[in-house]
């Protein structure tokens, strides 16, 4: 276990050994699980130092956990560029997806070692994911009919069509991403690749189907967040735009240069947003 509490696991995935690291503190039987999923070319730990999700799961007592992406030589230590970590997030990008890592198998027995290793309850298990983590979340909420109480997402894409009924959603994009321009194109990214990525508002409305959501959305603004939130849904499915905002953790540092990824905005916290919005479905302990 580390300064920060967290215990290092190691879980058997389809024969591959993958690992996570999860804080438990003082939660108790029954509470509540957050899965936290880093972005392409970071880690858990830096998952856990970029969202401070520690102290908010503390204050809510509830489990975080923090999965490990796959680097594209798994024999090597992960590293930003040249030995990124990454999710097979259903977008056909990348190391993962020629292969075919089952990520959506990983979370779906990373949520079965929170339940039978550290007590979670099986019914209030939350997603959150930034960046390509962001995307891998969708999919494995899209994946994973009735596994997940609520999913965050965060600068990043819905990449697949959900198989079934999905559950709430908290979407969040920065206007000014240049990894995610809101009209959508083409992208260059860290990695010197030029990739398509299509509008935010495409994912948005993909999950607003799902959740049998009808007409207009409802839009409303809330200083620097424009919100839309879906109209006559089955379950809550709300997209905040944070004016300014780049290709960064609402809330915590920004981690590339200003060049890349654009600007941190300061006065809006994602963590602490995301953190209302699963207490709101189900956070404490029966």
């Amino acid at each position: 276990m580390d300064q920060d509490g967290l215990e290092a696991v190691a879980i058997d995935s389809g024969g591959a050994l993958r690992r996570a690291l999860v804080g438990a503190g003082t939660a108790r039987a029954g509470a509540a699980a957050i899965v936290m999923i880093h972005g392409a070319g970071a880690t858990a730990s830096i998952a856990a130092m970029q969202t401070g999700w520690g102290p908010h799961a503390r204050t809510m007592g509830a489990i975080v956990a923090y999965p490990e992406g796959t680097p594209k030589d798994p024999a090597r230590p992960a590293e930003f560029r040249r030995n990124p970590q990454t999710w097979n997030d259903g977008s056909g990008r990348g190391h993962v997806a020629r292969a075919q890592v089952d990520d959506v198998a990983f979370l779906g027995a990373l949520i079965d070692r929170l339940v039978t290793g550290f007590d979670a309850d099986p019914a209030a298990i939350f997603l959150a994911g930034f960046s390509n983590g962001a995307s891998l979340a969708f999919r494995a909420a899209a994946e994973m009919p009735g596994r997940i109480r609520g999913l965050a997402a965060v600068a990043g894409h819905c990449w697949v069509e959900p198989r079934g009924p999905v559950p709430p959603l908290l979407y969040l994009m920065g206007d000014a991403d240049p990894l995610n321009p809101m009209a959508g194109g083409e992208v260059a990214t860290p990695w010197g690749r030029t990739e398509i990525h299509p509008p935010p508002r495409r994912s948005f409305d993909r999950w607003a189907r799902a959740a049998g959501c009808g007409g207009d959305a409802v839009t409303r603004d809330d200083g620097p967040v424009a919100w839309l939130e879906g109209a006559g849904c089955g379950v809550p499915v709300r997209m905040g735009i944070v004016a300014g905002q780049g290709h960064v953790w609402p809330g915590g540092p920004r981690l590339l240069p200003e060049r890349i990824v654009g600007r941190a905005v300061r006065g809006i916290d994602a963590t602490a947003l995301i953190g209302d919005f699963f207490s709101s479905l189900r956070i404490a302990p029966a």
